[in-house]
């Protein structure tokens, strides 16, 4: 392996070779004096890439870093500048722990781009830190919002494994952990990976976040994606909020992965608020909650088509629908818990009188509470679905029962409490 100096130099020299090497086992340690210190040795900073077309190979390495006293400022353990272009990181096995001495509002990210074309490949990522502070395992930031192109366009995330807990005894501060986070970035690719956050709370202040994005085009597919917020009874509204993917970005393709949001205050499988998404082929779930949303649907134009959408929430909303001109269809939904250990239920909830224009069509829908499908059938098209749940179950329902709109408003959930 590199001597730390050697990997410094060779990450910002251009006239070294691009092939980076690691071997062995490597211990290193980052405390609050902003020094990285390895073995006897000591880098300043943190560790800069600056150089593009770097290949790091970590096939025969393992290195562990301990950080200590991450307090003052947000931290980033690898950090590539704009000049890191096309930088592929592959096969690094990587365990992070945060040894802080109080909870903190700052943020450690593993890695953080501003580089174009960063690609990780078989790379497999451990966080954990016991008391609060923000975790993010990729923090992709294409820095402004442009249609040209950005910063951190182009990366790829393909068959890695990334793992982030924050587990803090006290819990003081709002704190976020998320798996991947895309700002503003364009053109992204995450497939066949695995990522998984917990995050220990008290509230919504308090997030586990698998996914993140906000930029265009972004492709995700095959992936197995889960945010824990480590309540498992679900039983209280005062936990912490688990979103396994939040999608704000425009024209997102999202298919084949397995979303779950899980153990929370609320928990939300799919959170999809970027316009034109194509939501296909995906399995999302909603888990071990009190207030359960699988799929929120608030971005318009978009196209939910052949999906396995369930909860075990004991106030489900399978899709929550807040948007005009989507598409619907030939969806699989179903409540998970009987019927008696619900307090409501509804297979889709379109509440709100600009919700318009869409086509809900062919969805099988079982085992709600209340109502398979609340919404206005003179603004919206809806045919051919079955609901298949009690007879107590009403089919469709129109926007003039106030009564039902009330029972199912979501400042009317109450924890339950034995």
């Amino acid at each position: 392996m590199p001597t730390p100096n050697d990997l410094i130099k060779r990450l910002s020299d251009d006239n070294t070779p691009r092939l980076i090497r690691l071997h062995g086992k490597k211990q290193l340690s980052f405390d609050k004096s902003k020094k990285l210190f390895v073995g006897h040795g000591a880098v300043e900073g943190l560790i800069p890439i600056t150089r593009p077309c770097a290949v790091i190979d970590g096939s025969d390495a393992v290195v562990e870093v301990t950080v200590k006293d991450c307090v003052t400022n947000d931290t980033a353990l690898f950090s590539l500048e704009p000049s890191a272009e096309n930088v592929e990181i592959r096969n690094l096995r990587l365990i992070v722990r945060i040894e802080n001495t109080k909870n903190s509002t700052n943020t450690f990210s593993v890695i953080h781009s501003v580089a174009q074309g960063l690609k990780l490949y078989n790379c497999h990522i451990d966080v954990f830190s016991d008391k609060q502070i923000s975790l993010i395992g990729i923090d992709n930031n294409g820095n402004r919002n442009t249609h040209l192109n950005t910063l951190a366009d182009n990366m790829v995330v393909s068959d890695c494994r990334i793992t982030l807990t924050c587990l803090p005894e006290a819990i003081e501060l709002p704190c976020t952990v998320c798996g991947i986070r895309n700002r503003l970035a364009n053109s992204i690719s995450v497939e066949n990976s695995f990522v998984q956050v917990t995050n220990r709370g008290t509230g919504e202040a308090q997030k586990a976040i698998g996914i993140d994005t906000d930029g265009r085009f972004g492709r995700f597919v095959g992936n197995n994606i889960k945010a824990n917020a480590t309540h498992n009874e679900g039983l209280l509204k005062e936990q912490g909020l688990a979103i396994g993917f939040l999608n704000n970005g425009m024209y997102s393709l999202i298919s084949s992965n397995n979303l779950v949001g899980e153990w929370a205050g609320k928990s939300i499988g799919l959170d999809s608020s970027g316009r034109y998404a194509d939501i296909t082929g995906n399995k999302i779930l909603a888990t071990h909650t009190i207030c359960g949303r699988s799929l929120r649907l608030y971005g318009e134009g978009s196209i939910v088509n052949g999906n396995i959408i369930t909860s075990t929430s004991r106030n489900a909303r399978l899709i929550e629908l807040a948007s005009n001109g989507c598409v619907i269809c030939n969806n699989v939904m179903e409540v998970l818990l009987g019927s008696d250990a619900c307090q409501s239920g509804v297979g889709i909830y379109a509440v709100g009188e600009n919700i318009s224009d869409n086509t809900i069509t062919g969805n099988i829908i079982r085992n709600v509470r209340n109502v398979g499908i609340l919404a206005d059938p003179k603004r919206n098209r809806l045919d051919g679905n079955q609901i298949l749940s009690s007879n107590e179950t009403r089919k469709i329902v129109d926007l003039t029962d106030k009564k039902l709109i009330a029972l199912l408003d979501e400042t009317g959930i109450q924890s339950i409490i034995y």
